[in-house]
């Protein structure tokens, strides 16, 4: 998968399935520090994805502070050649000021044993190179 070096963070896509119905979600930070990724509300909204009774309630810690999210069920989500079925993710608001639409933390790199390559702006399953 395709890294991108934009205003010094490190920027890649992911495509989701939401009952059935796919979306592609670019301008995510890689982002080590986060346990769980984070899917702007505004971003997943065209494909229906709003809280409902039953989603969980959580709260995402940064360095801008606290915010509340829901965490969804999706179908599928599709990193590159890797599909990871049956995954939650976190959705909620992000500042403003941020032209980004989510973070990609910890808990799907490490889900798909992802491979960070720096030199040359590439993500892999560490799975592929068996």
């Amino acid at each position: 998968m395709k890294i991108d070096y934009v205003d010094g963070l490190l920027q890649t896509s992911l495509t989701l399935i939401y009952k059935g119905q796919p979306l592609t979600i670019d301008k995510l930070v890689i982002d080590t520090g986060a346990s769980h990724t984070l899917i702007s509300a505004d971003a997943v909204a065209d494909v229906g994805v709003f809280f409902e009774n039953g989603d969980e309630i959580v709260t995402a810690f940064g360095i801008g502070g606290e915010e509340s999210c829901f965490r969804k069920a999706f179908d599928s989500i599709q990193l590159g050649d890797i599909n990871i079925k049956n995954v939650k993710l976190d959705v909620g608001s992000l500042h403003e000021k941020l032209a980004i639409n989510g973070l990609f933390g910890l808990d799907l790199l490490m889900k798909a044993n992802m491979v960070l390559d720096l030199a040359e702006l590439v993500m892999y399953s560490a799975k592929e190179k068996d």
